[in-house]
């Protein structure tokens, strides 16, 4: 059984990988339709692959798996799973979910006191959930899967209740 959430990469990541394969596509159209195609083959073989490998982390898409009573952390590509980590959840009687703020800060300088009140504020944060295991103290306890999304936390949450010992 599988369930499958949300984007893998945050917006920040998206909107940089959008831009990229933008560049890349379009210096392959155009050394395709300019260059002599034996001249540049090469460069242009891997300008086509790089392009199409972009295109492809644009649509991976995070999710749950459950496969012999085993819980796995996957990545899907239309569905397809490209990558599954085991998340082991014996030890775990309980789930709970909390939430936080994902950031991320792309500054520009560190020490140059002189560019800094030039430098633009590039923080990005979103509001996310993280979904861990516990045992009955809540001493132990695991991450499982980090979403934006509330209503995918609890398609998450019923999911794993459905399909596992866990109890939220």
């Amino acid at each position: 059984m599988k369930i499958i959430l949300e984007r893998n990469l945050d917006f920040k990541q998206f909107q940089n990988l959008i831009a990229l394969t933008f560049v890349t596509g379009m210096m392959f159209l155009g050394m395709v339709n300019s260059v002599d195609f034996k001249s540049y083959y090469s460069f242009e073989i891997i300008l086509f692959f790089l392009t199409a490998i972009f295109i492809s982390i644009l649509f991976t898409k995070k999710g749950l798996f459950i496969e012999n009573h085993k819980l796995y952390n996957v990545v899907f590509l239309f569905g397809f799973k490209l990558r599954k980590t085991l998340i082991e959840i014996s030890d775990f009687q309980q789930l709970f979910v909390t939430q936080g703020n994902l950031s991320t800060n792309y500054a520009y300088t560190y020490n140059i006191k002189a560019l800094r009140n030039w430098e633009p504020d590039l923080n990005y944060s979103i509001r996310c959930f993280n979904i861990f295991t516990a045992d009955e103290n809540k001493t132990n306890k695991k991450k499982i899967l980090t979403l934006t999304k509330p209503e995918k936390v609890k398609l998450a949450i019923d999911f794993i209740v459905k399909n596992t010992k866990l109890n939220y």
